[in-house]
């Protein structure tokens, strides 16, 4: 299948050898050695919907100025400190994967990542990361999905944002200090009322288990 390329697990060190794929729809560079985002390669793909670049050495997103067809993003488990150079997608992003680097606030809040108007995101990663709350997300009205276990979000307070999410359906917020909080799950199905799942708890079973 021409439209479909796996590289996933060659020790591979940089992109190269793609840019004339045109009719790549789905790529897996995932679990290589891959240390920068070549735009150069990447802006061959101008049908891309896919790329995935999970578990490589990665710590700028970048090159995807061309790729303006793209879906789905997953650059989780890399070195990541910030979520940048998205502008191009800004119309057609739908999910972003970016679990297991070390990403917090501002770093996710910058100009050219989170913080552009996203009119189709609706699934969002950052789980394991550096996250002191949600503010972030606060503008993404088209998320159902968010995923941000194991961060550093204490209070209550800090995720009073996700109250301007009338379509979050899902959200993940295990392992972060929050969740210790009295009757969590209550309060946090009060705050955003769309939720059918907290964790991995269906929200109509939540008061048979006294939550």
């Amino acid at each position: 299948n021409n439209k479909i390329q796996d590289i996933a697990q060659n020790k591979i060190k940089s992109i190269k050898g793609i840019k004339h794929l045109k009719l790549l729809r789905k790529i897996d560079l995932g679990a290589n050695r891959i240390r920068i985002m070549d735009e150069d390669e990447l802006s061959g793909l101008e049908n891309l919907e896919e790329l995935w670049l999970g578990k490589n050495k990665i710590e700028k997103i970048a090159g995807l100025s061309k790729l303006t067809k793209l879906r789905r993003l997953d650059v989780q488990s890399n070195r990541l400190t910030s979520i940048e150079n998205l502008e191009a997608q800004v119309d057609t992003l739908e999910e972003l994967y970016l679990a297991h680097n070390g990403i917090d606030v501002e770093g996710a809040k910058r100009p050219s990542g989170l913080a552009l108007p996203f009119s189709k995101l609706n699934t969002v990663d950052l789980t394991s990361n550096r996250l002191a709350d949600v503010t972030p997300f606060a503008h993404l009205t088209s998320l159902t999905d968010l995923w941000i276990s194991g961060n550093d979000i204490k209070t209550f307070e800090d995720v009073e944002p996700l109250r301007s999410l009338a379509e979050l359906d899902t959200v993940y917020l295990e392992y972060n200090p929050v969740a210790s909080e009295f009757e969590y799950r209550k309060k946090l199905a009060e705050m955003v009322p769309s939720l059918t799942q907290i964790d991995a708890d269906l929200i109509g079973g939540l008061a048979q288990h006294g939550y």
